[in-house]
C-alpha cells in the first residue's frame, strides 16, 4: 500500500516550503516532493571564502519588501526577527542606461528639475499626474498603459518602465498591471493620483507609528543571504521531506491522488498543492486535469540568470558611485542590470573586494545557455564598456534558471481563476507563475493553498 498523507506538495521552493509549513501548523500530515538535489528554489545563496572573510551571494531574490508582511511575519514566526537586517533603501545611487550611458535617477525635486533623462515636455508631462483622470473600472491593463495613462509616454520609456521592466524581467507594452505592481493601481483608486497617493501615505505612515505600531525597515535581509529563511524553514519542518524525488505519473484513485516517483514508490494523498513553476505543473497534471494543463501550458516562462564577480576593491573603482544600473532592452545590450552588492550591503564582502552581481536572460535568453567562460566573456565585455571595469575578477559565482522566470500578461489574474476553476477537487496551485512573483507573494500563495486543502479536507 502506498504512504497516504493528507497533503502531498509538489515543489520545494519558498512557495511549498511555506506550503508546508503552513500544514504542519494545521496539524496536518505532509509529504513534500523536490526533484533538485536542494530544497528552497531560487532562494539560494553562496558563501565564498575570501582573505579577510566572506562573500555572501544570493542567486535569486536577496531581500524582501515589508510593505507585503508575509516574508516579515514568517521570519518572526520562525524566531528569526533579530537576525533580520536593513539592506537599504533599493533607490540608492540608482541609474538607467540611456544612449550608451549611466544616467543617474532623479529623486528629488532639484535632480528630476536637472536630469537629462527626460526632455523638458516630458517632465511637465509627469507634473500634469495629479489632473489626469483615474480609471473607472478594475480591468486590467499593461504597465505600459498605466504609466503612460497617468505620467506620460516618456516617463515609461526613460524612467519608470526600465525600472519596473527591468524588476520583472519582461515588456512593459504586455505585462499585467495588477500583477507587476498593483499598489499603483491601489494608489490611484484610493487617492485619485500617485502623487496625491503618496502624500496620503506619508500622512498615514505619521500616524501609525504615533499609534505605537512597529516600525519596520522597506526591505528586509539576513546577513548570511535570504536562505537563511529557507534554511529555518527547512529545520522546522518535521514532516516527510523528500529530495532528488521525480515525479513520472499522478493518478486518481477513488477518493485519494497516487503520486509515482522515478524509482517506483508511491505515495498516496487527499489534496496536491503543486508549488511548481505552471510550466512544469502542466506536465504533470496533464494525466488528471487537460483542460488545465492546456492552459497552463500558455502561461509564458523566460531563461534568466544572475551571475556575481568578485574582484579586488581597487579593480572595480568606477567614476561615480553606482548601485545599480538598470538597462532597458531598447539599448540593445547582452545584460538586463547590474548591481554593486558591496555597495548597497557592504557587510556581505570583505572591504578589500567588491561584489558585482549581473542579471541575464531576458534581452538575449540564449546567454543562459552559454558555458561559464562564454558567460565571463559575455559579461566582462559589458562591464568594461559600460562603466569602465576591465579587470580580471578573482571569482565568478554563476546561477541560471531557464524557461523558469513566468511573464504575466494582461488578463493574468483571469486566466489563474479559469485555471483553478477546471482543477479537479482538492488540487491547488501556488508559486510564482500565478499571483505574484516576489517572495512575500509566493509565501502568502504557499500558505493560503495549505488554508485552503485543510478546508477541502474538513
Amino acid at each position: 500500500m502506498p504512504e497516504r498523507k493528507k497533503i502531498i506538495i509538489i515543489g520545494g521552493g519558498i512557495t511549498g516550503l511555506s506550503a508546508a509549513w503552513e500544514a504542519q501548523q494545521l496539524g496536518l500530515s505532509y509529504s513534500l516532493i523536490e526533484k533538485d538535489d536542494r530544497l528552497g528554489g531560487k532562494v539560494h545563496t553562496k558563501i565564498v571564502n575570501l582573505p579577510g572573510g566572506k562573500g555572501i551571494i544570493d542567486g535569486g531574490p536577496e531581500s524582501f519588501i515589508t510593505r507585503k508582511p508575509e516574508a516579515w511575519d514568517l521570519a518572526c514566526e520562525l524566531g528569526l526577527r533579530d537576525k533580520m537586517v536593513d539592506p537599504g533603501a533599493e533607490t540608492r545611487h540608482m541609474f538607467i542606461l540611456d544612449g550608451g550611458k549611466p544616467v543617474a535617477v532623479p529623486l528629488a525635486p532639484i535632480a528630476f528639475a536637472k536630469s537629462p533623462l527626460m526632455s523638458l515636455r516630458g517632465k511637465m508631462r509627469m507634473l500634469t499626474e495629479p489632473f489626469q483622470p483615474a480609471k473607472k473600472d478594475d480591468l486590467d491593463e499593461s504597465l505600459a498603459d498605466f504609466v503612460t495613462r497617468r505620467l506620460g509616454r516618456e516617463a515609461l520609456d526613460k524612467f519608470i518602465g526600465p525600472i519596473l521592466g527591468g524588476i520583472y524581467n519582461t515588456n512593459p507594452d504586455t505585462q499585467s498591471i495588477l500583477v507587476s505592481s498593483p499598489i499603483m493601481r491601489e494608489m490611484e483608486a484610493d487617492y485619485g493620483g500617485l502623487f496625491k497617493a503618496v502624500i496620503g501615505r506619508m500622512v498615514a505612515t505619521r500616524k501609525n507609528k504615533k499609534n505605537g505600531e512597529e516600525k519596520r525597515p522597506r526591505f528586509g535581509a539576513f546577513a548570511y543571504g535570504l536562505q537563511e529563511l529557507a534554511d529555518e524553514l527547512v529545520n522546522q519542518l518535521t514532516g516527510d521531506l523528500r529530495l532528488r524525488a521525480e515525479i513520472t505519473r499522478v493518478a486518481k484513485n477513488g477518493g485519494n491522488y497516487q503520486i509515482t516517483l522515478a524509482d517506483g514508490e508511491t505515495l498516496s494523498a487527499e489534496a496536491l498543492i503543486f508549488a511548481t513553476p505552471a510550466n512544469v505543473t502542466a506536465n504533470i497534471l496533464n494525466d488528471i486535469a487537460k483542460k488545465s494543463a492546456a492552459k497552463l501550458a500558455t502561461i509564458r516562462h523566460e531563461n534568466i540568470g544572475t551571475v556575481t564577480l568578485i574582484y579586488k576593491a581597487e579593480d572595480a573603482v568606477t567614476p561615480v558611485r553606482i548601485h545599480g544600473l538598470m538597462i532597458p532592452r531598447r539599448e540593445n545590450r547582452a545584460i538586463d542590470a547590474i548591481t554593486f552588492t558591496s555597495l548597497k550591503m557592504p557587510t556581505r564582502s570583505p572591504e578589500t573586494y567588491s561584489m558585482i552581481r549581473v542579471f541575464f536572460g531576458g534581452s538575449r535568453p540564449e546567454i543562459v545557455e552559454m558555458s561559464d567562460a562564454d558567460l565571463l566573456n559575455t559579461v566582462q565585455s559589458e562591464l568594461k564598456e559600460l562603466i569602465g571595469i576591465s579587470a580580471e575578477p578573482v571569482e565568478i559565482v554563476p546561477f541560471r534558471w531557464p524557461q523558469s522566470f513566468p511573464q504575466a500578461d494582461v488578463g493574468h489574474l483571469d486566466l489563474v481563476t479559469e485555471i483553478e476553476n477546471l482543477l479537479p477537487t482538492g488540487v491547488y496551485l501556488a508559486g510564482s507563475s500565478y499571483r505574484g512573483i516576489g517572495v512575500p507573494d509566493c509565501i502568502q500563495q504557499g500558505r493560503l493553498a495549505a488554508k485552503q486543502a485543510q478546508a477541502y479536507l474538513n
